[in-house]
């Protein structure tokens, strides 16, 4: 590892009387991937931020080469060779890949060198082994295209610094690992890397170092080499979280869904599986696999022909709502687009679903409305400073939490969760988790997809595995390995 390339210290910032930050020194050395973790609102946002120019510190100073970055001046920072890779993409979907990675520092004037900004950012999108034409519009491409049009852009301005913020959130494993492939050519050619990550996994197969904060302030940073799991997480949640994945008593009951010979084409063929009350199917394979796609069929928001019975009577839903009559619900894997209602307030996200039951006559009863909320959100620990306060306002993993209060605010017969840990912090996990356990103890039947196969081999009692739209198997949680699942996905 080499000398020090940024460095910022005794970072402080304060917000309404809330420290975001406390006193954080922080650094990443040219040639290192510096993992940088904590759970939401630990100030992992805030520090990169700040380290990107964006926000200016009450306190405090970050250096680069040992010279001081001027503090709120991003257009400063970037120039001086810091870029930072937001987890919200901000690519312009009716321009070019060409157009987006110039756009604000176009050459030629009056007349644009479209031609020669074009060949370089073929160049630097063939370095970094991406395989996409400069030429290209940005809206055709894949997730994990845009994504590493965002990674091109920043290096574009000779980057020394490059600091990415959940840059796997949306990707498949295959992806990731290519990801993994450019960070660390960059990393040989010097640059100095930032890495946020929720997925614990990724920082122990990327970092080089990981640095922990919690609550604003800087706990520790170790090398990630020989870094204990546990220990890590541990650092980051305050507390003993001696079980990731809690124990589950699997005692399921009678079939609640039975699927056979589903089919969407092109989105899958021939999707057969089971789900029984107190069970949790996990639904396994690669992005692209139809496991959106078979769940929204169920669910009733995609066409498809084959057999769907829901406690044993066949069903056909013609729309999500007849779905949610029928006592089926679906929680999204997009809860920011599709999900949550965000300048709504939490309690009216809650009842948004059912507003019926507290509207006799069409005219909303407000005092049943909000005791219903209220009692849902406690029960399934929504933490809120209050449930008038808009939505986008709570943390990834209560946004989760208030989307699976507002689908069992009446009783459900089973519940499909589309990656329901997708940016949730790992203290948020294990509560998410355990609200699933209480639930399939409860007797609901639960279908669960998810990229993320330790969680489906640690939530799962049965794994269904898709690949190419078409089920290839289904292991028992005995049988259920990382090798097995993937054979079968692959």
């Amino acid at each position: 590892m080499s000398s020090t390339l940024l460095a910022a210290t005794a970072l402080t910032k304060v917000y309404g009387g809330a420290r975001a930050l406390d006193a954080v020194d922080f650094e990443v050395a040219a040639g290192e991937i510096h993992a940088l973790v904590g759970e939401n609102g630990a100030g992992k946002s805030t520090l990169i931020k700040i380290l990107g120019g964006a926000v200016s510190p009450d306190e405090g100073l970050v250096l680069l080469d040992g010279r001081t970055l001027e503090p709120g001046n991003p257009l400063a920072t970037r120039r001086r060779g810091v870029s930072i890779v937001y987890q919200e993409f901000t690519l312009v979907p009716e321009l070019t890949v060409a157009e987006n990675v110039w756009l604000g520092r176009e050459r030629g004037r009056p007349f644009l060198d479209r031609a020669g900004m074009r060949r370089e950012v073929q160049g630097l999108l063939d370095e970094l082994g991406v395989r996409v034409s400069a030429s290209s519009p940005v809206r055709g491409l894949s997730v994990a295209q845009q994504q590493m049009v965002e990674i091109a852009r920043a290096l574009a301005v000779d980057a020394r610094v490059l600091i990415l913020d959940e840059p796997s959130a949306t990707l498949s494993a295959l992806e990731v690992e290519r990801l993994f492939v450019v960070l660390r050519r960059l990393r040989s050619r010097g640059l100095g890397i930032i890495y946020i990550s929720h997925r614990l996994e990724e920082v122990f197969a990327i970092a080089d170092r990981v640095t922990v904060l919690r609550d604003g302030r800087h706990v520790t940073t170790v090398p990630a080499a020989g870094l204990e799991r546990a220990q890590l997480i541990r650092w980051m949640v305050g507390r003993d979280v001696s079980e990731e994945f809690p124990t589950r008593s699997h005692s399921p009951g009678r079939t609640v869904l039975e699927v056979r010979g589903l089919s969407s084409p092109p989105r899958f063929h021939d999707v057969s599986l089971s789900v029984r009350e107190g069970e949790i199917v996990g639904l396994a394979g690669l992005v692209g696999a139809g496991r959106t796609s078979t769940a929204l069929a169920i669910a009733g928001a995609l066409a498809a022909t084959g057999t769907i019975e829901l406690d044993g009577r066949t069903v056909r839903f013609r729309s999500p709502s007849a779905a949610i009559a029928n006592g089926l619900a679906y929680v999204t894997e997009d809860r920011k687009m599709r999900g949550i209602f965000p300048a709504m307030s939490t309690e009216a996200n809650i009842t948004v679903t059912f507003l019926r039951a507290y509207a006799p006559h069409f005219l909303l009863r407000l005092g049943r409305e909000k005791a219903a909320a209220s009692h849902k959100a406690r029960e399934f620990d929504v933490r809120a400073q209050r449930l008038t306060q808009p939505a986008a306002t709570l943390s990834g993993g209560n946004q989760q939490k208030m989307l699976l209060a507002r689908y069992l605010l009446k009783p459900r017969r089973l519940l499909i969760l589309d990656e329901p840990t997708r940016g949730v912090d790992v203290g948020a996990r294990a509560e998410i988790y355990a609200l699933m356990n209480h639930l399939t103890a409860e007797g609901l039947a639960i279908l669960m997809i998810s990229s993320e196969l330790p969680e489906v081999l640690g939530m799962a009692d049965r794994v269904v595995v898709l690949r190419e739209g078409r089920t290839s198997g289904a292991l028992a949680a005995s049988e259920a390995t990382p090798e097995r699942v993937m054979a079968l996905a692959s």
